[in-house]
């Protein structure tokens, strides 16, 4: 089955996490829902020609941006897009000068002229970016595309020591997620180790525990497949990851983990990875 979407647009944008894809050595193009499963719907791309890349988005050198919506549905558009970019997260990059573009769970492109960001980013998340700044503002960008710029007095930026897709960790252990719809919490009950590998809403601990954030922004310990060794967790994308055996593992946007499998695809010849 081949559902193949050609639009154009003015302009662009991108969106955040629980949709994605893998290109594999073949050229092959497997796309991700927000469910939690997996679809070879009959794309293809040259892997080589490739550019940029995020969460839900990629670019090819022929000027052609390739989106994913939240249903694993793939649309190419095609695009101008700057030639040299600030920075860029799952669901949004930003030019140099700083024009901003997101991208909405349908996959739709959008470029916000009326809001520019000619510098002082200070580090890019998956669905945020964090401005130079005394004390921390963060920028989210929602899965509709609505952005939103969010104030804490009481927390200097040079306190948060880690960052990762729709999270970001304080110097006293305290995670702060960013749901779906950009709005930001801290969860200063959920006590985790030290941030060791980072994919776009789950990452894993000191202590070799995982976690996930879920859609509405809670973080979540979940339960695991029994074929999942966390240790041997080894690619990272934006809602998947795969282990050095090959096998993949998806988190859906409750925060639970599905050990999937595709007919006459072998993870292990990924050679794109969402992030």
């Amino acid at each position: 089955m081949k559902l193949l979407f050609l639009s154009c647009l003015a302009f662009l944008s991108l969106e955040a996490f629980s949709q994605s894809y893998m290109i594999m050595d073949n050229g092959i193009i497997l796309t991700t829902d927000n469910n939690g499963f997996i679809y070879d719907l009959g794309h293809f791309t040259y892997p080589e020609q490739v550019g940029l890349k995020g969460g839900n988005y990629f670019s090819e050198n022929n000027g052609v941006l390739v989106t994913i919506d939240e249903k694993g549905l793939l649309y190419r558009k095609y695009e101008v897009i700057p030639s040299e970019l600030q920075g860029k997260g799952m669901n949004y990059f930003l030019g140099k000068t700083g024009e901003l573009f997101t991208i909405d769970k349908t996959g739709a492109v959008a470029a916000r002229t009326d809001l520019v960001y000619p510098g002082g980013i200070k580090n890019f998340g998956g669905n945020y970016f964090v401005l130079n700044s005394e004390f921390l503002q963060v920028v989210t960008v929602g899965d509709t595309g609505a952005v939103t710029t969010v104030s804490i007095d009481t927390l200097k930026t040079v306190d948060v020591v880690a960052f990762g897709g729709s999270y970001f960790m304080t110097n006293r252990g305290v995670v702060y997620t960013i749901a779906a719809n950009g709005t930001m919490a801290s969860d200063a009950m959920t006590r985790v180790g030290i941030l060791k590998k980072r994919g776009g809403n789950y990452f894993t601990d000191s202590s070799m525990s995982i976690y996930t954030v879920a859609q509405d922004g809670s973080i979540k310990v979940p339960a695991i497949p029994l074929t999942l060794s966390v240790e041997s967790i080894s690619k990272l994308g934006s809602n998947y990851f795969l282990d050095n055996m090959g096998k993949l593992f998806i988190v859906d946007k409750d925060g639970e983990v599905f050990e999937r499998s595709l007919t006459d695809h072998d993870f292990k010849t990924a050679r794109i990875i969402s992030l």
